[in-house]
């Protein structure tokens, strides 16, 4: 296999920057690597981590320190900076498993793809202590043809478990989103009918702390949130549009709002929005065609109930902050 570039972006990392480098380092590699580490104005001490490995392993880490932009923007100062014919992106606080990377380049990456992708587990602090690595990393091919048909069977989430032929997806880009930046770049890339083989080895691990799913419900950041899902569903929008005659899609697209609604519409309810506000939300879907949502689920005909009574938001999101985020929530992301 060719030359990989692995590019994690890293902001204020000093606590688990070295677990995702030492993960990566740890493995029976058989094709040259190049891990890009994008200091992305970290104010902590992950600059001075990232110089002691850089001079450690000097043929393999290099670090490229930048103003703080985001993650989208250090994603794409990596990709412009990549000398690999394959790139995978890693976060900062994530790792992947002993020899896990190197399997899957060694069993499931050739000159017949352009993508290759892989199944991981979501790990928060409680299972991270308790969960133990598989002694024999293992896996095998549940899918091969194109990203087209791939996107109408299921839409990808996360580009942590892709690996990318460079050449293939250099015009994307990430764009600086408060949520979703993920979705909307697979969502380019999918749409240019590329070569994927996925497999179900199971080698990355993301790690969460659940606990900040209700200390990031402020209501900038929800309102911020909402943003973020608006440029998405307008540009899924647009690409139905654009695909009309692909029917196939049209519904796919439609079934991928309404699966993320829910998400989307829990912000919407903690966001603190008058009932004015609320209201030239849920038209400014309307006139997207968004709303209302195709109903998938019983829930969505609430959701569509609601923002065709926009005077019920106020009780609504009264229950929703005082109830369902504080008690409720919690026990929903443990399960």
């Amino acid at each position: 296999m060719e030359k990989l570039s692995i590019i994690i972006p890293a902001f204020n990392a000093e606590e688990y920057i070295a677990r995702c480098l030492n993960s990566i380092l740890d493995q029976d590699y058989h094709n040259d690597i190049e891990i890009i580490v994008v200091n992305d104005g970290s104010t902590d001490s992950t600059g001075e981590i990232l110089k002691d490995y850089s001079s450690r392993y000097p043929d393999s880490i290099r670090i490229i320190s930048k103003e703080n932009g985001g993650v989208s923007s250090a994603r794409n100062t990596g990709m412009d900076s990549a000398t690999g014919e394959w790139i995978w992106f890693c976060d900062a606080d994530d790792y992947i498993c002993k020899n896990g990377l190197s399997y899957v380049l060694d069993h499931f990456v050739d000159n017949d793809i352009d993508i290759c992708t892989f199944w991981s587990i979501t790990l928060d602090s409680i299972a991270q202590k308790r969960f133990v690595e598989p002694s024999v990393i293992e896996g095998k091919c549940i899918y091969e043809g194109n990203t087209v048909a791939k996107f109408k069977k299921s839409t990808p989430g996360s580009v942590c478990d892709h690996l990318y032929r460079l050449s293939t997806i250099r015009d994307v880009r990430f764009r600086s989103l408060p949520i979703g930046e993920d979705i909307l770049f697979d969502m380019e890339v999918y749409l240019k009918d590329l070569r994927i083989r996925c497999t179900d080895t199971n080698i990355y691990r993301y790690t969460v702390n659940y606990g900040q799913a209700t200390s990031r419900r402020d209501g900038r950041a929800m309102r911020r949130a909402i943003e973020g899902y608006e440029v998405l569903y307008d540009t899924a929008k647009q690409v139905q549009r654009s695909k009309s005659s692909d029917s196939e899609l049209s519904q796919v697209i439609d079934r991928w709002i309404a699966g993320t609604f829910t998400p989307y519409f829990s912000r919407l309810l903690s966001a603190g929005l008058t009932t004015k506000e609320f209201s030239d939300t849920i038209h400014r879907l309307t006139q997207k065609e968004v709303f209302p949502i195709c109903e998938t689920e019983k829930i969505i005909k609430l959701y569509n109930y609601i923002g065709c009574h926009p005077l019920l938001y106020p009780i609504v999101s009264f229950l929703h902050r005082r109830l369902f985020v504080p008690f409720i929530l919690p026990k929903l992301s443990r399960n």
